[in-house]
């Protein structure tokens, strides 16, 4: 390695000293001379356009490399952009993450520190309810392939709505996109896009259900309440179509009799693909904890 130290300006040569010190400290009190190298082989694209600081003590001709060989401009800056462009990507996504948890994680103000731990299981069906919402949630974070629809059906009170809580907030915190909300909430959020002033439209909503990680759509059968039912179905239809291939968690107090009914046999159907199945048709969870 050739250095025409002894042509470097003294101050340029004094410059290139004080780093090497300032990087090797050990070496501090030596005499030395220093200087840095350009037109050097570029570890990243080959061209001669790098640069690398280097050194010798005096009275030893051997130079030495300090550190590795610097990247040419054009690399440095090349890697710079992708870090850039890498950070821009991720604080994006991060923004999109927060703007679906604030626009659809919308768990029942009762129930909103709700989980495993204060399930009572006040009978053998709960019992079995709980390990089965266990299971899913283990089944969720061990394996994305695996992962699969839960249909949760029981009387009003048997706990449907206090096992989905702690599901999503157990997934929640281990940094799952989750949605929660009622179907009537959800119906409520689409027919407002119907409204001039609106800035969010129909299309809007059914993108951001296919970006969550999972959906709990709450109450299924109860926002039947008369006004416009083809419409209602029809969207209730759209709904669970815009999930396919995502897991959903459904819950309803109605039985496989009355749901489809209420819901459409198209719906109730497709209510079945992937689907695994908690029956909570037991007497009132509430009611028994307040008799305990």
């Amino acid at each position: 390695m050739r250095v025409a130290s002894s042509f470097l300006p003294e101050d340029e040569n004094n410059i290139y000293k004080k780093a090497v010190f300032r990087l090797m400290p050990e070496l501090e009190g030596h005499e030395l001379e220093a200087d840095f190298l350009k037109k050097l082989v570029c570890p990243q694209c080959g061209q001669e356009s790098a640069s690398a600081l280097v050194y010798r003590l005096n009275n030893n001709d051997s130079w030495k490399q300090l550190g590795e060989t610097f990247k040419c401009c054009r690399c440095r800056d090349r890697d710079m952009l992708n870090l850039s462009m890498e950070k821009g990507l991720k604080e994006q996504s991060q923004l999109i993450s927060e703007r679906l948890m604030n626009d659809y994680f919308l768990l029942p103000e009762k129930l909103k520190g709700s989980g495993f731990k204060d399930y009572h299981e006040t009978n053998p069906v709960t019992t079995v309810a709980k390990q089965r919402a266990i299971s899913y949630v283990k089944t969720f974070l061990a394996s994305e392939q695996d992962r699969y629809n839960l249909l949760i059906q029981g009387n009003p009170g048997t706990g449907k709505t206090h096992l989905c809580v702690a599901i999503a907030r157990t997934l929640k915190e281990k940094g799952f996109i989750v949605g929660f909300l009622t179907t009537g909430q959800l119906l409520s959020k689409i027919k407002s896009t119907y409204n001039k002033a609106s800035i969010i439209t129909e299309e809007n909503i059914f993108k951001d259900l296919k970006k969550l990680d999972l959906l709990i759509l709450d109450d299924l059968g109860a926002e039947a309440s008369g006004g416009n039912d083809d419409w209602r179905k029809s969207i209730i239809f759209e709904i669970v179509e815009s999930r396919s291939g995502k897991p959903t968690i459904y819950t309803s107090n109605l039985t496989d009799q009355d749901l489809p009914m209420v819901v459409g046999e198209r719906v109730f159907s497709r209510l079945y693909d992937n689907t695994k199945f908690i029956d909570l048709f037991t007497e009132d969870y509430r009611k028994k904890l307040r008799i305990k």
